[in-house]
């Protein structure tokens, strides 16, 4: 029987964070004034807010997201709160959802064990801003995205995160008219939505359920500060966190995850696994899900060593037929004298193919890469709409760069 639907709630009813972020300011004549004119700023109750301390709460607010984001290769540094689609972005592990279908090759649908458990089994945690790289794990590091600070303020659960697809008029609430929430209305009526702040509050919710199940005993708690993986709080806040997160469904945490994004459903992920799943569905020419090689050489010596360990395998079997042929009962048996005929041909052959067939593949890649480059570059300088390479301007104007130019005195005239 299918649980009931339930008015959707909010994942915890106070801010987490302390009071304002210039608690811990260096200037504490700066911390001091703030909390004297504004004293019950972020205490989370329903008391009005006065138009000062809602321009401070939100200012606060804008000041916990990323200075900029990087969009189509542009640096953008919006004014305020971002759109609620770069928001998405940002917590969206959009390329893990392209192969959702396969991703329990590469882990589990349960949730990550706990930090000190991934430094007992000598795993280096490693920031990791992307979120699709977020409980990768492999050659001994497991990568981690630290909790924005956004995601444990209440404003931002309250008034950003809100779908705004099926308004309810009738129903006015704290901070204006009440929408739904979840996909869901304010009577409970399930909706289908697929909106940016829909999947951003999913992908929001999972990442604060992963970080409930990496953050479990106190250790681990003080292992995330050190990290810098959480922003700075005491483990009481901590405890109230996780609690309001599973209270909310009345301590029934299947429920939790029907509201969130379908890769929170799943815990670490093997890196290894996810490169093959890439190459198998983009191909080796568009790479893994994270490179794994920083520069050609790395790449020829790794795959050098199967041919390597291939051709030592081959002068094994080659010894091996050489005593055979020096006794006298296998040297006059024909079927294994056209054996080692047969044998001694394939291993001059294949190594000797091998390593053709490796020079033409790699010499292929960097052309191909060089290609991409230069035509990376083209288009690049087509969008700023400049160039800075002088044989091009040259080739395109028939005019001489101004860096070819000679250059004469300020003022003066210049000489054709």
């Amino acid at each position: 029987m299918a649980a009931p639907l339930r008015r959707p709630v909010m994942p915890f009813t106070s801010n987490i964070l302390p009071t304002n972020i210039y608690s811990r300011s260096k200037n504490p004549s700066i911390a001091t004034n703030i909390e004297q004119q504004y004293p019950q700023h972020g205490n989370g109750n329903d008391d009005p807010e006065s138009p000062q301390q809602r321009h401070l709460s939100v200012s606060i607010l804008e000041d916990q997201f990323p200075a900029s984001y990087r969009r189509d290769n542009e640096l953008e540094a919006p004014q305020g709160i971002p759109p609620l689609s770069w928001i998405e972005e940002e917590l969206n592990p959009t390329r893990l959802h392209k192969i959702i279908n396969y991703l329990w090759l590469a882990g589990r649908p349960v949730p990550p064990r706990p930090l000190h458990y991934q430094v007992m089994l000598g795993r280096e945690i490693v920031i990791s801003e992307p979120i699709d790289m977020h409980l990768v794990w492999g050659n001994g590091k497991i990568y981690i995205k630290p909790i924005p600070r956004y995601l444990l303020n209440l404003r931002f659960w309250s008034e950003v995160l809100v779908c705004r697809c099926f308004p309810s008029p009738s129903r006015p609430g704290k901070y204006g008219v009440e929408t739904s929430v979840n996909g869901m209305d304010i009577e409970g009526e399930q909706r289908k939505c697929n909106c940016h702040a829909q999947r951003a509050r999913q992908c929001a919710l999972g990442l604060l359920l992963q970080y409930a199940a990496l953050i479990v005993y106190e250790s681990d708690f003080l292992i995330a500060l050190e990290k810098k993986l959480i922003p700075l709080m005491d483990w009481p806040r901590w405890r109230l966190l996780v609690r309001e997160l599973v209270q909310s469904t009345d301590n029934d945490t299947s429920l939790v995850y029907t509201n969130v994004a379908e890769r929170y459903i799943y815990g670490e992920l093997r890196l290894n696994r996810l490169n093959l799943i890439s190459f198998v569905k983009g191909g080796m020419l568009r790479g893994g899900h994270l490179a794994m090689w920083n520069s050609y050489g790395t790449l020829y010596r790794d795959n050098s060593n199967a041919i390597i360990g291939g051709t030592v395998y081959i002068l094994l079997l080659l010894s091996a037929m050489q005593v055979g042929l020096s006794t006298t009962k296998l040297a006059d048996d024909d079927v294994f004298q056209e054996v080692s005929y047969g044998f001694t041909i394939f291993s001059i052959m294949v190594p000797l193919v091998a390593m053709v067939v490796s020079a033409i593949f790699f010499g292929a890649l960097i052309l191909i890469n060089l290609v991409r480059t230069r035509h990376f570059e083209e288009q690049r300088a087509k969008r700023l709409g400049r160039t800075w390479r002088d044989t091009s301007v040259e080739k395109r104007t028939g005019k001489t760069s101004r860096i070819d130019r000679k250059e004469v005195p300020f003022g003066a005239p210049e000489v054709a």
